[in-house]
């Protein structure tokens, strides 16, 4: 007995203390801490580089830079002191600026040696500026500073380069020098969008879902702190991750207003490792910020249990991802100085960069047919597994003719329509159509239909969950791994006590596939006679990959995976077929002729008080969008409202027949889903909006105005303005007093 108990003790203690290790055939890039470097620094306020705008100098006391506008003078500095009185300790003592505050990088570490990982971060004010070294190297139009922490023994290596409009701030990680300490993540420059607390007129923007304005009120010494990755969660982190009602971060990007001066930072590189970190109203801060963080290493977390205990860890992989992780920032000011501005730059940077073009005609009506779930029945008492068909390919084809004859601008997708209905099964449905639902003749047909009727027709596949082999994928070979060099799996959740069902595992395809996985869609999209295809998981989802961590360190902590998707969907376009994305990244938006679930709503927590339609303003009169589904929401009129707004198009969920079994079907498509009960609300709804989708049809948007607590307006380029009362009483508004949970528009719909 206490040989087994010891055995166990090993174990556990072996899972604890090391990261994951590869045999050496990959060869870092990273070298070894250099001791021996001399301190180089630059006078204070010396000119670093200077243009017709703006001049940057260095800033001595901190190790970083600020901008001047040279018309003005206005100064934006990475590392902001307190405009306010002095304030004093207990002993009397004034009381100084945070090192936090006064840090251009923070650094996560974590050092083998300790149990668990000892995860630890340090930041360049403290152990680099006082306790270590810099050397500043002068570069073109910038300066190199070299962050020295001398307790650690790591080395950062940041360059701040002047371009005509913005400040660019980049690290090079194959240029990070390291020792026996392993760093995790870089933070870069966290308070330079920041506002000191309880300013009046200013506000953080973060974009969670829609968009989101924070607040900047003092709450307490700690504050408030809030985190989130870049493009969601990643579900090969977690080990049995639980799916929140969370709304992601579909933009790498963030800002602040502070009265008639703010700033706007885009992640232009490494955007898929980053996080966005917020922390509001500490006093001990004394200023609110918004900032990113690089997942240089990324992780999974793993339990075991024993002795009745469960012990968690983070099994980091041994190498450092290596490229440029940078960010933009924008300084702002005046009547630019708002989240209108953010949205007009951030739509620019895409237009010129990211080949952002008007994708296709917008969309008044969306519609999610389902066609099947996975039902358990029995024969002679022997139970088997079947497709139950809640929307038969003859049922599709007759409530898209009748919706047809109301609504002239309508795109379908077929979901479920596979092997195994909505369910996990093989990749891409196995590329089939389930026999309970359909045949492949009919749904030629349903082709046809839709084209005469002028209605887009899209084929849902799934190609990142599977449970099985087939259609030319391995369930074990073609399957992520986590950082622990295990299959990463994940498990559908009870809808009731939102915990894993685990004997509902599945996997994930590896990135390297997803060109080969979206070709196989074409060509059977293609022998279908359907001209679009819809890709759900692809468009919203981004997860690391650590399958080869003695070759390669693509995909780990998801660096490269936006770029494996975009080359993926580069096939749609040169098949001649129309792409549908779903609540979709920015890169895979700009890429789509139809974005649904398009989100109209932020998380609304933490400090949030004001919901903006930033996600809409960016991407409104290029790419065609409908909002998330009505019928599926816990407030549909809010939804309604948001769509309003955003002057995007309505999505609906539909079902043509229930059935009891579907009580309980892991997916929540089926209640309040079927189109005997639901059709009326949808073309009368359509009937209240038709006109004013007609006159906003392509229309961009040129303003969103918050003009009182819940009360939005937005004006289009065409003249067109609606004004939008999400509040439970009515409110005047200059277009006259609009009702509860209302709207009024004027212009061209009016």
């Amino acid at each position: 007995m206490k040989k087994r108990i010891f055995c166990i003790i090993l174990c556990l203690l072996l899972l604890f203390s090391l990261t994951a290790c590869g045999d050496g055939g990959f060869t870092p890039a990273q070298k070894a801490f250099d001791a021996d470097i001399a301190t180089s620094v630059l006078s204070d306020g010396e000119i670093l580089a200077q243009n017709s705008k703006y001049a940057m100098e260095y800033v001595a006391d901190s190790g970083s830079v600020r901008l001047v506008e040279l018309s003005s003078g206005t100064k934006w500095d990475l590392c902001p002191k307190s405009a306010g009185e002095v304030q004093y300790d207990d002993f009397g003592m004034p009381i100084g600026a945070h090192s936090f505050t006064q840090s251009p990088i923070e650094v996560g570490y974590m050092d083998t040696e300790i149990r668990g990982g000892g995860n630890y971060s340090v930041v360049s004010k403290v152990d680099a500026v006082e306790s270590g070294r810099i050397v500043v190297k002068k570069i073109e139009n910038g300066v190199t500073i070299e962050y020295y922490f001398d307790g650690q023994q790591f080395m950062i290596p940041v360059d701040y380069v002047l371009k005509d409009d913005y400040l660019s701030i980049s690290i090079d990680s194959t240029k990070i020098q390291e020792n026996e300490l392993r760093i995790t993540y870089v933070s870069l420059a966290p308070f330079l969008n920041s506002v000191e607390n309880d300013s009046e007129n200013s506000y953080l923007f973060i974009p969670s879902g829609s968009g989101a304005l924070i607040d900047v009120d003092s709450y307490n010494e700690q504050g408030l702190k809030y985190s989130a990755y870049v493009y969601g969660d990643d579900y090969t982190m977690e080990d049995k991750y639980i799916p929140s009602d969370e709304k992601s971060l579909r933009m790498p990007v963030c800002g602040y207003k502070n009265g008639d001066k703010g700033g706007f930072t885009i992640i232009d590189n490494g955007a898929e490792t980053a996080l966005l970190n917020a922390v509001v109203g500490s006093t001990s801060y004394q200023f609110s910020a918004i900032y990113p963080s690089f997942q240089l290493r990324g992780y999974t977390n793993h339990q075991a249990r024993t002795f009745r205990q469960t012990y968690f860890a983070n099994i980091y992989p041994e190498n450092m991802i290596e490229g440029i992780f940078s960010i933009r920032f924008y300084p702002l000011s005046g009547e630019n100085a708002n989240y209108n501005t953010m949205a007009d730059i951030y739509r620019d940077y895409l237009v010129s960069e990211k080949g952002l073009v008007k994708t296709g005609e917008e969309k008044a009506m969306s519609i999610s047919l389902i066609g099947g779930t996975q039902i358990t029945k029995s024969f002679l008492g022997v139970p088997y597994d079947t497709v139950y068909a809640t929307t038969t390919v003859d049922q599709a084809g007759s409530i898209i003719s009748e919706l047809s004859e109301s609504i002239d601008s309508l795109s379908i997708k077929l979901k479920g329509f596979g092997s195994t209905g909505v369910d996990i099964g093989k990749i891409g449905g196995n590329f089939t159509v389930s026999k309970n639902i359909g045949s492949v003749a009919k749904l030629k047909n349903l082709s046809s239909l839709c084209d005469e009727g002028g209605v887009d027709l899209y084929f849902d596949y799934d190609l990142v969950r599977f449970n099985s082999s087939g259609s030319g994928f391995s369930h074990y070979g073609d399957a992520v791994m986590n950082s622990g060099i295990v299959k990463a799996e994940q498990y559908v959740t009870d809808k009731a006590i939102r915990s894993n069902l685990t004997d509902k595992a599945y996997r994930m395809l590896r990135p390297i596939e997803f060109t080969n996985a979206v070709s196989k869609a074409l060509k059977q999209n293609s022998k279908w006679n359907i001209g679009g295809v819809s890709l759900e998981t692809l468009t919203s989802w981004a997860y690391s990959d650590y399958s080869e961590p003695n070759s390669s360190v693509d995909y780990n902590a998801r660096n490269s995976y936006s770029a494996a998707v975009i080359k993926a969907l580069s096939q749609v376009k040169e098949s001649g077929q129309k792409l549908m994305a779903t609540d979709a990244n920015d890169y895979a938006a700009i890429m789509s002729n139809l974005v649904t679930d398009a989100p109209v709503t932020s998380d609304s927590g933490y400090a949030f008080y004001e919901d903006v339609p930033f996600y809409s303003m960016v991407f409104k009169g290029y790419v065609p969008m409908t909002s998330e589904s009505v019928n599926l929401a816990i407030d549909q009129k809010r939804i309604i409202l948001g769509a309003v707004e955003g002057g995007i198009g309505l999505n609906y969920t539909v079902i043509n027949q229930w059935d009891n079994s579907l009580i309980d079907a892991d997916y929540p498509y089926f209640f309040g889903t079927v189109y005997s009960g639901i059709k009326e609300d949808i073309l009368a709804t359509y009937g209240d909006l038709a006109d004013y989708y007609d006159s906003i049809n392509g229309a961009k948007i040129v303003s969103n105005t918050i003009i009182s607590s819940g009360v939005h307006c937005t004006e289009f380029d065409n003249g067109v303005t609606v004004y939008v009362n999400y509040n439970d009483s009515a409110i005047s508004t200059p277009a006259g007093e609009c009702g509860a949970e209302s709207y009024i528009i004027t212009g061209g719909a009016a």
